[in-house]
């Protein structure tokens, strides 16, 4: 597999090693050998379980693999789970879960559709397992109601969310019956989310489904200007599943690849836009990690049978490998257990096709063609090998673009220094140090919604995540204050393109010797100097005389004061900071 990036160079990718090398090789002598697969009666790694409580959906998206457009599929019903039905699956669960934690994920369908029966599942897997069991629903959004979301979050369960964009994108699929736009629920649950505390900090999945990519562009703009979608990053973009009732066409590789070096100029212009960041990095995540290792003897194909980590459970107490078979591959029930005979017979059926079609492919070792794909006619396998080889091309020719065009390496914490303090990188080292400082009442008075979302290491790590998400977006710095190797405090700036914002915190050990000031001066100097703002603003409390001061003597004037709190202004003249 070769490639010529656009300044001209020649990169070839080597099967048998899996290194980039520069210049043209020819490797297509190269074959494959294959590991038969062996018979199995067991899978040892199963700890998730994906539960369809119910078949029935408020919402028709017109891409949705249940709209009755998808050979094999089911459409939606009215057919739902009971609790009886829940226990039983849980009797099972407890039978072929072989590492704890469980994790359970409640799908559809839409499984909010039947809310009941979800808190039930919650609270009965709870009392079952304690502290062995998580839970996540994947949902529409739209049925996410204040008081639902409240007792969803303050149960720890994670919130997977579909949402295509913003409401054009978003509407010109996911729509109800009557063909009504369901953008504005979702995002009303998102802005709920994002303004309230809650006793545990939310864990929120956000699932783009992207029919073109000539909309990406727009989509990652619109989504970058949202006041609401601002905030969030989406985890997971996918495409649409083939469909073969209607035509899956073989990929022109010239037409590809333009329009994804348009989008990867304007991922260059805009490293901030969260949309694209999430897209290109899925693209080159596999030739970011990939092992570089020859490879000497036969190599197994990848299968998730017998190894896979999750069975999928669907409304009528069917198994499956994954939710993404369709309902003519079921593999046993709960009441029965896995048909193994059945089992075996799938991954035979898939080391056949492959072995014969895989010899010379070189894209064997990153191949996504899974399992499922045991139901496609040959002619199909033709099509879908041809835009499998042609894709992975494609990311390889991006990673190689974007390494040249220095894309690849993530914006870190700039080091400091002060005469007496150094400001960098808080790690995971430091969760204990920074749940110290924010343990400390005065930091709980003047930072509530922070130490709030920090009462637990859990909590931290969520805010240290959100602060790499702002500094891979060039929207915000979350400094450590080191005095020698030892962490004393932190200094923060946030929104900065939206609304610049600074605060800090120090351990009260620290306090008063001038390292919160030294700090803030840094801080604000590095933000301004390299114009990532021209003004910095933050609240303080009427009685934290201590905060007032650094922030004076740093330069910040009282812009307004309002009941209990002053609102300081930082505005860069090009002058020096104060240094009294």
């Amino acid at each position: 597999m070769n490639i010529t990036t656009l300044h001209n160079n020649s990169y070839s990718y080597l099967r048998q090693t899996n290194e980039i090398v520069q210049g043209v090789v020819d490797d297509s002598r190269y074959a494959w050998t294959f590991t038969p697969p062996s018979e199995f009666s067991s899978m040892p790694e199963v700890y998730m379980f994906i539960i369809a409580t119910t078949e029935q959906c408020n919402l028709r998206c017109t891409y949705c693999c249940y709209s009755g457009e998808y050979e094999g599929n089911h459409s939606h019903n009215s057919r739902t789970l009971c609790e009886g039905d829940i226990q039983a699956i849980y009797d099972f669960i407890d039978k072929t879960a072989k590492t704890k934690p469980i994790r359970i994920s409640f799908y559809g369908g839409e499984p909010l559709v039947n809310y009941p029966l979800v808190q039930y599942a919650i609270q009965a897997g709870q009392q079952r397992w304690e502290d062995d069991v998580t839970f996540s629903v994947s949902t529409n959004g739209t049925l996410l109601t204040e008081e639902r979301i409240d007792w969803l979050v303050n149960n720890g369960v994670e919130l997977a969310i579909s949402i295509d964009g913003t409401q054009p994108f978003h509407d010109a699929y996911r729509v109800d019956a009557k063909g009504n736009g369901s953008y504005t629920k979702v995002r009303n649950a998102l802005a709920y989310l994002h303004n309230n505390t809650f006793n545990q900090y939310p864990k929120v999945v956000l699932m783009m489904t992207l029919p073109s990519v000539s909309t990406l562009i727009p989509i990652a703009q619109a989504w970058h200007k949202d006041e609401v979608l601002q905030h969030y990053a989406p985890t997971h973009i996918s495409g649409l599943t083939p469909n073969f009732f209607q035509v899956v066409a073989k990929e022109d590789w010239e037409t590809l690849k333009a329009q994804y070096i348009q989008l990867l100029d304007a991922y260059e212009q805009h490293p901030e836009w969260s949309v694209l960041q999430t897209f290109f990095d899925e693209i080159v995540s596999y030739w970011k990690n990939r092992p570089v290792f020859e490879v000497s003897e036969s190599t197994p194909l990848s299968t998730c049978m017998p190894v896979n980590t999750k069975l999928y459970i669907d409304a009528t107490l069917q198994l499956a490998v994954c939710e993404k078979f369709n309902d003519r591959f079921r593999i046993g029930s709960i009441n029965d257990g896995i048909d193994w005979q059945k089992a075996n017979e799938m991954t035979k059926e898939y080391y056949r096709k492959r072995k014969n079609r895989c010899t010379y492919c070189p894209a064997v070792r990153m191949c996504n063609m899974c399992l499922t794909s045991i139901a496609y006619t040959d002619d199909q396998w033709d099509t879908l090998c041809h835009n499998e080889r042609l894709y992975h091309k494609l990311h390889m020719f991006l990673f190689c673009e974007m390494a040249e065009r220095s894309m690849l390496t993530k914006p870190s914490v700039p080091t400091l220094q002060s005469e007496h303090c150094t400001l960098n990188e808080i790690e995971r080292k430091d969760i204990s140090a920074l749940r110290s400082i924010f343990s400390d009442a005065d930091t709980q008075r003047y930072l509530p919604y922070l130490c709030d979302i920090a009462q637990t290491n859990d909590g931290i790590k969520q805010i240290l995540k959100s602060f790499r998400t702002y500094l891979s977006k060039n929207e915000g710095i979350l400094w450590g204050i080191r005095k020698h190797d030892t962490l004393i405090g932190f200094v923060a700036t946030i929104d900065l393109s939206t609304n610049p914002t600074i605060f800090f915190a120090m351990h009260p050990k620290y306090r008063n010797q001038g390292y919160m000031q030294e700090s803030v001066r840094l801080a604000t100097q590095y933000i301004c100097d390299t114009k990532l703002t021209n003004e910095l603003h933050t609240e303080v409390d009427l009685n934290n005389i201590a905060s007032q001061k650094v922030l004076e003597r740093c330069g910040y004037k009282v812009k307004e004061e309002q009941s209990l709190r002053f609102l300081y202004c930082y505005q860069n003249y090009n002058t020096e900071l104060q240094t009294s």
